[in-house]
């Protein structure tokens, strides 16, 4: 079990590349020790129950593919963070053998929960870059770019868009809060967002999302 502290970022540009560049370039600059780690397909489906819990409360349940790797992972909200208003949530994962979703495993952590009730409510498609970054005083974090597709699990209907994540991995929230401060919060093309991945995908590809699509800057 652990604490996942983490700052998101929708990018509003037609040209993604060019933001990806300024962000990396400010790191650079700010003293940061930057290295590619690689780019990787992956595939998560998200399960909810009929009454849509895991999205009313901030917290999600997936399933992520990579190549033959399926792992379970369940989040839970702790709540926002005042230095960054990033938000932190308790992050527990489990490496799956089959496709089944594990029941015990389920109601050990969520015993209000009938594992029976769970149905796939979104599927996220994700090409993600992603990158080391280690700052001063041995902070760390993951830096991600992520080309993402999201699809309505009943109507298979989708929406695109680009994603920045930037999560800790060792370190302060001040140290979080000042690499937001001196590398992204000076991206005017990065917009902060609150709502998770799993929300997003609920919000962009369903019904709600795609009457709204037009007002929306097109992600490139």
């Amino acid at each position: 079990m652990g604490i996942e502290l983490e700052q998101k970022y929708v990018v509003h540009s037609q040209r993604p590349w060019q933001v990806q560049a300024e962000l990396l370039s400010l790191l650079n600059r700010a003293g940061y020790e930057v290295r590619l780690l690689g780019e990787t397909p992956q595939e998560d489906v998200y399960y909810d129950t009929p009454e849509d819990d895991f999205l009313l409360t901030g917290g999600s349940l997936r399933v992520r593919r990579r190549g033959e790797r399926r792992v379970l992972t369940l989040k839970t909200p702790v709540g926002q963070t005042p230095q960054t208003g990033a938000f932190a949530r308790r992050e527990e994962e489990l490496e799956l053998s089959s496709d089944a979703l594990p029941a015990d495993f389920l109601r050990e952590r969520l015993p209000e929960l009938d594992p029976d009730a769970l149905r796939p409510a979104a599927q996220v498609e994700n090409l993600r870059r992603t990158y080391e970054v280690k700052g001063p005083a041995g902070c760390r974090f993951e830096l991600a770019f992520d080309d993402v597709i999201f699809r309505d699990a009943g109507t298979g209907e989708t929406a695109r868009e680009r994603q920045v994540e930037i999560e800790r991995l060792e370190g302060t929230e001040a140290d979080l809060a000042r690499l937001v401060r001196e590398t992204a919060g000076r991206v005017a093309a990065l917009r902060s967002v609150k709502d998770s991945k799993y929300q997003r995908a609920r919000k962009r590809a369903g019904p709600e999302g795609r009457r709204g699509q037009d007002k929306r800057t097109p992600p490139g």
